[in-house]
């Protein structure tokens, strides 16, 4: 899906379900510059999208990864090994990238190949406020937005006022997916701060244009208080210190999302909100 005449979105399947997908977004620069890779195997339709634009794979310079998480570097390698081209990430998150966890190197299911193709290093570290150049007058600034891990980066393409924001944006109906609540709310915050945002490019919603990028940014701080509340009215239904992954089930259910969508990862959710200091008055701040 074309977004400006430099900008392309790509969905990639999480899975057989079509409402989970992750999106990979082009940038048409000089090179093609390629914001997260999503699973092992979304190579193929990343290739897809270049070819249809008349040019070529090989263009491909960079791959930046706004975080470690294997939906997002899965098939970081498959693309460096086709073109040689720069991976950049983080510099904390660069462990991750160039040592990944082996579980993510095996099959989770026959038939089915592993979520990540392999580790690839890391040629380039982004930090708070660098800037990216690529070519035809596009320059990509880096924003450090933690919260939903504490590496994550958001980016914003000033020349077109373009906000691509990884997995800081918590949208709701989906699993909330945070390790450090009042690191996301001060993120989403600071993102709302960007004046003349036009184009909003999330990780797990659909993209949109224009104030609609104000909307989502705010229903997602209102998703995350909600998700406080209900763990919070799910701990105190539970004598003693609450367990995470006890809890998740009633928060999921409550939140009217299946138990098996990403359990470990709600429990941690859970933990965060659970130990996070201070967590309402952060709501009430101004």
């Amino acid at each position: 899906m074309q977004i400006t005449p430099h900008i392309h979105a790509i969905r990639t399947p999480l899975g057989p379900a079509p409402d989970r997908f992750v999106n990979v977004y082009l940038i048409y620069g000089d090179k093609i510059t390629v914001i997260d890779t999503g699973f092992n195997g979304s190579e193929k339709l990343i290739y897809e999208d270049i070819l249809s634009t008349g040019r070529d794979p090989a263009d491909i310079g960079l791959v930046i990864l706004t975080h470690a998480h294997p939906d997002h570097t899965g098939s970081a390698k498959v693309i460096r090994d086709l073109t040689s081209c720069m991976v950049a990430a983080h510099p904390s998150d660069a462990p991750f990238i160039e040592q990944v966890d082996p579980a993510m190197l095996k099959s989770p299911a026959p038939g089915i190949p592993p979520m990540v193709a392999g580790p690839v290093p890391v040629g380039r570290f982004l930090n708070e406020g660098d800037s990216i150049n690529l070519g035809k007058g596009l320059t990509l600034e880096v924003l450090h937005t933690p919260g939903h891990s504490p590496e994550s980066i958001s980016l914003f393409l000033r020349e077109e006022s373009a906000l691509f924001t990884g997995d800081t944006v918590q949208a709701p109906g989906r699993a909330p997916i945070y390790t450090d609540p009042v690191a996301l709310v001060r993120s989403l915050r600071r993102l709302m701060d960007i004046s003349g945002i036009r184009h909003y490019l999330p990780s797990h919603d659909m993209p949109a244009e224009g104030a609609v990028t104000y909307v989502r940014l705010k229903d997602s701080l209102s998703y995350i208080r909600y998700v406080h509340e209900i763990i919070k009215k799910a701990a105190s239904a539970m004598p003693g210190t609450p367990d995470p992954q006890v809890l998740a089930g009633p928060v999921l259910a409550e939140l009217g999302i299946p138990p098996g969508a990403g359990l470990p990862f709600i429990a941690r959710t859970i933990h965060a909100d659970l130990a996070a200091e201070g967590l309402d008055d952060i709501f009430n701040e101004k």
